[in-house]
């Protein structure tokens, strides 16, 4: 993982670099958390499409392309339980 730095400006404001913002959909009046833990703080967006939001964080594991697909089968065995009930 490549690091990335900013500073802190007397206000104690931080500039988000411009490829993060981008990478975790962080715009304008995006909602920011911040969670202490042991090893530092986590600061996590909030975005309105979480899928959106985790958008790079499983690089190359293949794990979003499962969880597309079981929400296709879901959606299939819906759709088969709605027709039969008809």
């Amino acid at each position: 993982m490549k690091s990335i730095s900013s500073k802190v400006t007397s206000k104690g404001q931080i500039v988000i670099p411009k490829q993060i913002r981008k990478k975790y959909g962080i715009h304008t009046s995006t909602k920011i958390h911040w969670i202490e833990k042991d090893e530092g703080i986590l600061m996590v967006p909030d975005t309105e499409d979480p899928i959106l939001a985790a958008r790079g964080m499983l690089h190359g594991t293949d794990l979003l392309n499962a969880y597309i697909k079981e929400k296709a089968l879901d959606k299939k065995r819906e759709d088969k339980k709605i027709k039969n009930a008809e």
